[in-house]
């Protein structure tokens, strides 16, 4: 029995124009799971958004496959468990948001008796309730943001796709997003995110694919199911051969990254380092440098 899940493999697209054909997307394979979070980062014009416009059926591709729960991605099951989250969406400026709010919940099939009370609670918890008799025309670009996320979650989807879900929020806003992928996560629901803000991916996400030239050059996993992965700095003077032999990792100048499996491991760890006299002055999740690799892969 295979997987649920995104599953993408070998997916190609071109754009061509009268004079040339363009090629963006050239063999991506991409999976994800429900219950997790998958950032895609890359330069502009790495392919990022004409990737999420072929899995959301915007695009047709040229080659490839695309499933989602073994099923196509225009299936009428899926997308009725499927949000999206554009990075800038196109309104019927004349709606207030309750009326917006509604049609939306309507569309994506809550049912009626359920579509009030899911619509309030969303709007409260987007912070939009004192707003909702407004015209989306009143909007700032921020509320209209929030007004988006509103509808991609008011039926719960099995499946999100959001497209720099952050873009003109301010930091209450950003952090609201950010628990609200962490919501959707533990409900079980499978994310796949286009950010260009690299510190809310770290935050969020359990892996990131870095998109480079139409090619998914690189994959870094950011939180693992099984292990905690910390780094742990100590004081200058330490002796290596202790560390190594109480961490079972080789220090790297000051710092060593060590792999438990519980919070209990790390307090034993820290204790035994002390205790043979390694000063530890700082403890924390050790989590990939998503800044220079980024760098690295423009």
């Amino acid at each position: 029995m295979s997987v649920p899940g995104v599953r993408i493999r070998a997916l190609r697209k071109s754009f061509h124009s009268f004079r040339r054909t363009h090629e963006v997307l050239l063999g991506i394979d991409l999976d994800v799971a429900p219950g997790e979070v998958v950032g895609l980062i890359g330069p502009n014009g790495a392919g990022k958004t004409t990737l999420m416009s072929c899995l959301l059926g915007f695009l047709h591709p040229d080659s490839g496959e695309i499933a989602i729960d073994d099923k196509a991605n225009d299936d009428l099951d899926i997308r009725r468990r499927t949000g999206f989250v554009p990075e800038r969406m196109n309104f019927d400026r004349r709606a207030t948001g309750w009326d917006f709010l509604r049609y939306m919940a309507r569309l994506a099939e809550v049912p009626r008796t359920d579509v009030n009370a899911r619509c309030k609670a969303m709007l409260e918890r987007l912070g939009l309730a004192s707003a909702a008799d407004k015209r989306l025309s009143q909007y700032s670009r921020g509320m209209l943001q929030r007004i988006g996320m509103s509808q991609a979650l008011i039926h719960e989807p099995s499946y999100l796709f959001l497209d720099e879900p952050t873009s003109g929020l301010d930091p209450n806003g950003v952090l609201l997003v950010r628990d609200l992928i962490t919501e959707q996560k533990a409900r079980g629901a499978a994310v796949l995110l286009n950010s260009h803000q690299l510190a809310e991916i770290e935050k969020v996400c359990d892996r990131v694919l870095f998109l480079h030239r139409g090619v998914i050059e690189r994959a870094e996993t950011l939180r693992h199911a099984d292990k905690i992965v910390v780094a742990v700095t100590m004081l200058p003077g330490f002796d290596a051969t202790e560390v190594e032999r109480i961490a079972g990792a080789a220090p790297s100048e000051n710092v060593i990254i060590v792999s438990v499996e519980t919070e209990s491991d790390i307090a034993e760890l820290v204790r035994r380092l002390v205790a043979s006299g390694v000063g530890v002055i700082d403890v924390r999740r050790h989590t990939t440098d998503l800044e220079s690799i980024f760098r690295g892969a423009s």
